[in-house]
């Protein structure tokens, strides 16, 4: 599989919605020190960098800028879109909900961590997105013995990483091959992979309802692999 560097050189432009991947690439620019920009109302320009990203809690954080007045208006903002050349592209992101915080002990502004990025190759002009912004619903049917379960996958990386969603109580642990699982991507023919589990976590839904949530790999040739991603990282020539 392609890493999303020489994804975006074969392409020129991604959508990416995997949540691994945009953790990936939030925490390079937090390591390397890249500045983000945004364009506020008033035209007044907030310039500054993020300083953490946490996609356990999914919300960023970033230093305040030197400009009191674009904290200001970055702070009175429902959604901020920021840009960020960084390394090998132009990328852009919208975070919500900006509240002030602590990060270090010091100040800094907190913000829900963006679903979708935009990723642009340097001079590249953009091309008009018609790509759903959500990603596709991709159920799956896993099998322990002779029982079968149903869960949907909600994530996957360019490496296979994964993250699936099950009903509450699935006899499922840490360290289980599940083989021969069934993943149906709607509008295609049934795919089969075997999915390495390595973490098994009881959580609550936004609608309040209780699932698990199972961090996984999945294996499968690459032909099934590339067909997955296509749902998470779409490619525009």
């Amino acid at each position: 599989m392609l890493d999303l560097a020489t994804r975006l050189a074969n392409t020129g432009q991604l959508l990416v919605r995997s949540g691994i991947e945009i953790d990936r690439l939030l925490t390079s620019m937090v390591d390397e020190h890249s500045a983000v920009n945004a364009s506020l109302p008033s035209q007044v320009i907030f310039l500054s960098r993020l300083v953490c990203v946490d996609p356990v809690k999914q919300h960023v954080m970033l230093a305040y800028s030197d400009y009191k007045a674009a904290n200001g208006a970055l702070l009175g903002a429902s959604a901020v879109t920021f840009r960020c050349n960084h390394r090998w592209g132009q990328f852009a992101f919208a975070c919500n909900r900006p509240r002030s915080g602590m990060h270090e002990g010091r100040p800094a502004i907190a913000m829900d961590a963006p679903s979708i990025v935009l990723a642009l190759q340097h001079r590249r002009r953009p091309v008009r997105s018609q790509a759903p912004m959500e990603p596709p619903e991709i159920y799956c049917q896993l099998r322990t013995g002779l029982v079968a379960f149903d869960a949907r996958l909600v994530d996957m990386s360019l490496d296979g990483r994964a993250f699936l969603l099950a009903d509450p109580g699935l006899p499922v642990c840490a360290g289980t091959r599940l083989r021969d699982v069934r993943i149906r991507p709607r509008g295609r023919e049934p795919l089969v992979a075997h999915v390495d589990v390595s973490h098994v976590i009881p959580t609550v839904l936004p609608n309040g309802e209780r699932a698990t949530r199972i961090g996984c790999r999945i294996v499968a040739p690459d032909s099934a692999m590339e067909q997955l991603v296509r749902s998470f990282i779409v490619d525009f020539e």
